[in-house]
């Protein structure tokens, strides 16, 4: 069996080839699923993968990528905590003349530049109309290959690994496809009984000037305090004797090639996985505000489904977790690689610099656009 392998604590992984697979199809309701995981599974070591439109109530419309379940969990039967080297060093037949085969392979923004500035503008005139303060913007890029064989998944995630820095890394490989993600944001965490979520947003080059350009940018602080600012009604939504406090606000994320602010909101909660996930599912920051308005007008701008993108990564073990948003993150089917990127827009956003910011966010993969 291929490895599993998730983000877990202070820069270990969790690393295992020993496990179970369940899925959630498209037509099961998710809360029933991960509730019958909860019972069966409870104190077992558990990885857990949700798609971005796992609690969409209609379908979604946009073009199907590659066939997909709502939630996959991978029951671990054994697992060892690892260092990514370790786990490089487990698989060093993988790292053998390889690099010249990432180099070349070319990533195809499947739209063009004044495609995405026309959707920028759209998205802008739906917050200028009131329907949306900040709305989550989204496309991809599509790489294709003769086989997955020339390409294999895992090597792709231990080679991409030292190009993409983040702290929420995973690999998924599933029957028909791979979820490889390099996210640095972190969605939901919660130990003992404290839940925080840490959402991301703000974006610049690392070239540019820090100060300027992101800590005294009005545009980008409005951005995240909207973000913040649901997050927290989102966590309320949990409890009616406690409250949500934004434990700090943003601080400076730098990842070499592009550099962010992120805040950190918590409450005190005694609620389990399921129900934390039907609260907050998907994530503010990759969404908009508000949010049941936000998903709609997404489903109108966007013509492709996100499936794992952008939808949730990481481990569960009795009542605590430690979950991604799926962000910086590939799909490998057998001939393809898709990667995805986006950006939060606000009225007063600028839409040649919001195309730059998802260039940007492609990192130093070979990106080709028209």
């Amino acid at each position: 069996m291929k490895p599993v392998i998730c983000f877990f604590e202070n820069d270990m992984f969790i690393y295992s080839t020993e496990y179970a697979l369940l899925t959630c199809s498209q037509d099961q309701e998710i809360t029933d699923f991960l509730n019958d995981i909860e019972i069966k599974y409870e104190n077992a070591m558990k990885i857990i993968q949700l798609n971005f439109d796992a609690y969409a109530t209609t379908p979604p419309t946009g073009q199907k990528l590659y066939p997909s379940f709502k939630a996959c969990v991978y029951i671990l039967k054994h697992f060892s905590e690892c260092t990514l080297r370790e786990i490089m060093m487990k698989h060093t037949n993988l790292l053998r003349d390889s690099s010249n085969v990432l180099n070349e392979t070319q990533f195809q923004l499947m739209t063009t530049k004044n495609e995405f500035i026309k959707n920028v503008t759209r998205a802008q005139e739906m917050i200028a109309a009131g329907r949306v303060y900040q709305l989550n913007l989204t496309t991809f890029f599509q790489a294709s290959v003769k086989s997955s064989a020339e390409l294999d998944s895992l090597q792709f995630f231990l080679l991409m690994n030292s190009r993409f820095a983040g702290s929420y890394k995973a690999y998924l490989p599933l029957p028909d496809y791979s979820v490889i993600s390099f996210s640095p944001e972190l969605f939901l965490e919660k130990k003992q009984n404290i839940l925080k979520t840490s959402p991301i947003k703000g974006s610049l080059a690392s070239t540019q000037n820090t100060e300027l350009g992101l800590m005294k940018n009005e545009k980008e602080n409005a951005e995240l305090s909207m973000i913040v600012d649901l997050l927290r009604n989102d966590l309320n939504s949990l409890e009616t004797e406690t409250s949500a406090v934004v434990a700090s606000h943003r601080q400076l994320m730098d990842l070499t090639y592009i550099q962010h602010t992120y805040s950190e909101v918590q409450i005190a909660t005694s609620k389990n996985l399921p129900q934390v996930l039907r609260q907050t599912m998907p994530g503010g920051s990759i969404s908009g505000c508000p949010k049941v308005e936000s998903l709609i007008a997404i489903s109108e701008l966007e013509n492709h489904q996100r499936h794992a993108y952008t939808g949730s990564i990481g481990w569960w073990r009795g009542k605590e977790f430690k979950l991604n948003i799926a962000i910086r993150s590939f799909v490998q089917t057998e001939d393809k690689y898709y990667y995805f990127a986006g950006c939060g827009i606000v009225y007063d956003s600028d839409p040649e610099k919001e195309f730059l910011e998802l260039i940007n966010k492609a990192g130093s993969l070979n990106v080709q656009f028209n």
